[in-house]
């Protein structure tokens, strides 16, 4: 019986091209380049070459950054004569840090922004109106359904703090004491829900007060009536013993009837 051959098995290849050769050319400097010719984004980290204008990785970030191997066309620009870059393996100082690149990369957008809104756009159809968002300070008002909104607000408010403490625990920006683009969204959706949770616990305190004076309203006018009917009784009886005056007919009413009014 013969034995069974066993197939062979394919090295694994590396991620990234590693290799202890350097240029001999000077170290390119990363502050020299414009926020949008490289990227500094962890693990993604590139550059377009000043030599043949491509963009190339950064490789040895937490060594010696070089330029990784490249040929003067893109990749998938398929060419029977590949030509190696001069850059290849060349030095890269980062002399800059990821926040400052970030802002002024979104310094840059901002100016972009700036002037796109200056210029021409096509005239287009103004679009239809739809129902406008309900303001923050309706938002605990009772809707449609018949739960009262504060029960419904109170899990939402807890919800919220928990997700700001558990991204408080995760972000090192928020940690340190600063803010990210995230952690300010997520504290902002919690003041709201608190300030809606505010407005219900309001709303419901006065409700409750007008139902509570509505209730009592009957009971004290009866009493203030019952205080003061000896008053008017002995008014009518004094009334009705005044003699009449010639030529004036007398009132209709007896003594002592007095129309109290009644309370459901």
């Amino acid at each position: 019986m013969a034995a069974p051959t066993v197939e062979p098995k394919a090295r694994k290849r590396r991620r990234k091209t590693r290799t202890k050769n350097i240029s001999t050319l000077p170290p390119l400097l990363a502050s020299e380049f414009t926020a949008r010719q490289i990227d500094l984004t962890p693990a993604k980290e590139h550059v377009i070459c000043p030599a043949c204008e491509n963009r190339t990785p950064i490789t040895g970030i937490l060594g010696t950054p070089v330029l990784v191997p490249h040929h003067t066309t893109p990749y998938h620009h398929r060419t029977t004569t590949p030509r190696r870059c001069s850059n290849s393996n060349r030095r890269i100082i980062l002399d800059i840090m990821t926040e400052a690149w970030r802002a002024e990369l979104a310094e840059r957008a901002e100016e972009s922004a700036a002037v796109a809104s200056r210029r021409s756009t096509k005239v287009v159809p103004r679009p239809k109106r739809g129902p406008a968002p309900t303001p923050v300070h309706r938002l605990a008002e009772h809707g449609p359904q018949s739960a009262p909104a504060l029960p419904r607000l109170i899990p939402l408010l807890e919800r919220a703090r928990h997700t700001v403490d558990q991204h408080r625990a995760a972000c090192p920006l928020c940690r340190a004491g600063g803010r990210c683009d995230a952690g300010r969204a997520l504290e902002f959706r919690f003041a709201e829900t608190n300030a809606s949770c505010t407005i219900a616990r309001e709303q419901l305190h006065h409700q409750e007060h007008r139902r509570g004076v509505s209730a009592a309203a009957p009971k004290q006018r009866r009493f203030q009536w019952a205080a003061v009917l000896p008053a008017v009784r002995d008014t009518d009886t004094r009334r009705a013993n005044v003699p009449a005056t010639p030529g004036r007919p007398e009132a209709p009413a007896q003594a002592g009837t007095v129309n109290v009014p009644t309370t459901a």
